[in-house]
């Protein structure tokens, strides 16, 4: 059979039929106990009735042959005719008859006893195998959280002949193998690093001079309207492309697994401050509003960087989708479970279309009137809050405002 191929069902067959079989043997004892016992009481009564009727005249040699002799189917219904005139048969209480009674109270409690005694002996049988399967899980439910908390030399105990050893060693095949792959992912995301290093350097240098010799035109004054116009919208896109390079680089790298942020504990209000400041000067170039509230005693643990490059992206798109006179609010609340910061604008929201798109890398919206938008910095914004262990929601509506939802719980804010 299927299940006698386990070691431990196998030991617990075993055990169980030997206390079984114990069983068998004690009642077999204690069946001839129980004979030996009802002769010596048989005894006792018929010697008591020979000494009555002795004592009562009657002759020696009648009260034994009335004992010992085999008797007849007459004699039987003939005493049983006699005894049942006196109210002695078979449905005489027990109470009535101390021998019987005391017989059956006897008996009862030896049979109770052996039933406890067996029933408690099969239970702690059972108990102790499922103790010990127990003790086998959670050793192992131990090792997995020690292998998912970072150790993956750890491996589960698989050399028994049980179920759970095949299910164990299935398990460490398993880790084994997704060690390989975590060990593959490690080298291809290093491969990535370097490779995105070097995109980046061979980038940098064409890019910084172009940026050179335009300055260099620019400073020329030529006085021709057309190229002064050319070289101007040149060191525009020059920098258009500065600027995509840096945060496709940065998006690469956050994909890469290769930035480690430096998270330290920072008064909220004072990091805001600094976030909105960046963009006061454009903001009243502009004729618009960048509002703070935040509690000064709030604080959150975060790379002040990289969680400052994803709020600016989220504050310029407002001033991108805002016109003069409208205004921007930025909130820092805290409740029980968590920071949430609130970037607000009366701007001319989003279409519903695109609401489920914003977050996605270069898309653009056909009713966008941002034509300079390369449709990344929402999807770096996005991948550096989750960096942080937070989310990141919008609500608009068409014409009345945006509104994003940075939320950090407390539980990653450690």
């Amino acid at each position: 059979m299927l299940m006698l191929s386990d070691k431990n069902v196998r030991s617990q067959a075993t055990v169980t039929a030997l206390i079984l079989l114990l069983l068998i043997i004690v009642s077999q004892i204690s069946v001839m106990w129980m004979a030996g016992d009802y002769k010596r009481n048989m005894i006792a009564h018929d010697a008591e009735i020979a000494g009555y009727l002795l004592g009562n005249g009657l002759d020696e040699q009648q009260i034994k042959m009335a004992i010992t002799t085999q008797k007849t189917d007459a004699d039987l219904r003939m005493g049983t005719v006699l005894l049942k005139d006196s109210g002695y048969d078979e449905n005489t209480d027990n109470f009535l008859l101390p021998e019987i009674e005391g017989f059956r109270q006897k008996y009862a409690l030896i049979a109770l006893a052996l039933s406890l005694s067996f029933s408690l002996l099969l239970l702690a049988v059972f108990s102790f195998f499922l103790w010990k399967q127990d003790k086998q899980l959670n050793d192992a439910g131990k090792k997995i959280q020690g292998f998912m908390d970072g150790d993956v030399s750890i491996r589960l105990e698989d050399s028994n002949e049980d179920r759970l050893s095949r299910f164990f060693a299935k398990v460490n095949t398993m880790a084994t193998a997704l060690t390989a792959h975590m060990e593959k992912e490690k080298n291809n995301r290093l491969f990535l690093k370097e490779t995105i290093s070097d995109i980046s350097h061979q980038l940098k240098t064409p890019l910084a001079a172009l940026q050179m010799y335009n300055e260099i035109i620019l400073d020329e004054k030529t006085g021709n309207a057309v190229v002064d116009d050319f070289s101007q919208k040149s060191q525009r896109e020059l920098l258009r492309m500065e600027n995509l390079i840096q945060n496709l680089l940065k998006l690469a790298k956050l994909d890469a697994g290769t930035i480690e942020l430096e998270k330290n504990m920072h008064r909220l209000s004072e990091f805001l401050e600094k976030c909105r400041s960046a963009y006061l000067t454009r903001a009243e170039l502009e004729n618009k509003k960048i509002s703070l509230v935040c509690d000064q005693s709030i604080r959150l643990c975060l790379d002040k960087i990289w969680l400052s490059e994803a709020l600016g992206n989220i504050i310029k798109n407002a001033l991108d989708h805002t016109k003069a006179t409208d205004s921007i609010e930025i909130y820092g609340e805290e409740n029980r479970l968590s920071i949430e910061i609130t970037v607000k604008d009366n701007g001319s929201g989003i279409h519903p279309e695109d609401i489920h798109h914003i977050f996605e890398r270069f898309y653009r919206s056909r009713y966008s009137k941002d034509q300079q938008g390369i449709g990344i910095g929402l999807a770096l914004s996005k991948s550096i809050i989750e960096k942080h262990g937070g989310t990141i929601t919008v609500q608009s509506e068409l014409g009345e405002g945006t509104v994003f939802h940075l939320v950090f719980p407390k539980l990653t804010n450690l």
